[in-house]
């Protein structure tokens, strides 16, 4: 929730463009989930910070990508209100996200 609420306040009062808004809150947001999904989703008590914090950046980053072509596409092709766009393409992200922190990053 916290991303949507960073997100309408840089479009509804910042003006900002959407596409950058979304991008912006969902490095924001980003930065506090290797911690939570470490430590709270994953229970994971690896000590390989190094290796762990790269491969969460990687898949953070492809999550990025797939965040901005989503929010593209359903802006300006599907015509969707940006919030809900977002909302859709969060899913989306986190479906991704999910799959490959548990699956490569945090794999037990």
């Amino acid at each position: 929730m916290a991303d949507l609420a960073i997100l309408y306040l840089l479009v509804d009062f910042l003006h900002v463009w959407y596409l950058a808004a979304s991008i912006i809150s969902f490095i924001l947001v980003g930065l506090i989930g290797y911690g939570g999904q470490k430590y709270f989703t994953f229970k994971n008590e690896s000590k390989n910070h190094k290796k762990q914090l790269f491969t969460f950046f990687v898949i953070v980053g492809i999550g990025l990508l797939i965040n901005s072509f989503s929010m593209f596409f359903f802006v300006s092709f599907v015509g969707l209100w940006y919030i809900l766009a977002s909302i859709v393409t969060k899913l989306i992200v986190l479906v991704w996200n999910y799959a490959a922190n548990k699956h490569i990053t945090f794999k037990a």
